[in-house]
Order: C-alpha cells, then structure tokens, then sequence
C-alpha cells in the first residue's frame, strides 16, 4: 500500500501598494534646459519653407519627447506641442487649455526666433494615476 502524504502549499498574500504620488516629479527647469538645448542646435539655420516645416515640426516633438522621456519621470504622460511659422512683421498670440491638477501637473515652454522663423515648444508632464 502507498502512504497518502498531505503536501501543503503556502500562499503567499501581498499587502496593497497603494502609491499616490511620483517618485520623480516633473522638474520644469530641468525640461526647460532640454527644450533649449534641442531646439536651439535644430533650428539655428533654419529657412522658412512649407515643405519642410511639417516634417520638421513632427522630427522635434520626437526628439525632444524620447530626451524627456530618458529623465524617468514616473506616472507622467509627456505632451510635446511644436509650432514653427514665417517671420513676417506679425503677431501671434497661442493659448492652450487643459484641465489641470495644480499640485501634480507641470509645464515648461520655449520660444525661439532667428531672421527666418519662430517656433514655440511646450510640454506638459500631466500626471495620472
């Protein structure tokens, strides 16, 4: 006759990790120097041309994106908006709206101009949870 051997698993039980905040918190100054560094060394001897700008628009919102991205900041979504236009004795006025958790969210912004054009980048670190 064989013995009945009674094997018994533990299982183990986890406690709930509840985190509410960032470990890295979207640090705007830090941003602000990757928004110039980038943009600075991409758009200094650029011309204005409407075939190229769209391009150009889509290839800065990404590199300045994945450059964010490599700070690590957690639980943070990135948005990049990049506007590149024609100097033309003109005025432009932007305004973006969001609905925003003052104690959480964050933006940082930069403006470059040369004789050819202006650009205007802004990325917003929109915390979720």
């Amino acid at each position: 006759m064989s013995e009945n051997k009674c094997v018994s698993k533990q299982t183990r039980i986890y406690q709930p990790t509840y985190q509410l905040n960032s470990r890295k918190r979207f640090n705007v100054e830090n941003v602000e120097k990757i928004l110039k560094r980038i943009v600075n060394s991409e758009l200094e001897e650029v011309e204005y041309s409407e075939k190229l700008i769209p391009d150009l628009c889509l290839n800065l919102a990404e590199n300045i994106k994945t450059a964010i991205k490599e700070e690590n900041y957690d639980r943070y979504r990135v948005i990049v908006a990049v506007t590149i236009g024609q100097r033309r004795q003109q005025s432009v006025h932007m305004f973006h709206s969001f609905l925003w958790d003052h104690e959480r969210d964050a933006f940082a912004s930069h403006n470059f101009e040369n004789c050819h054009i202006y650009a205007n980048v802004i990325v917003y670190g929109v915390y979720f949870d």
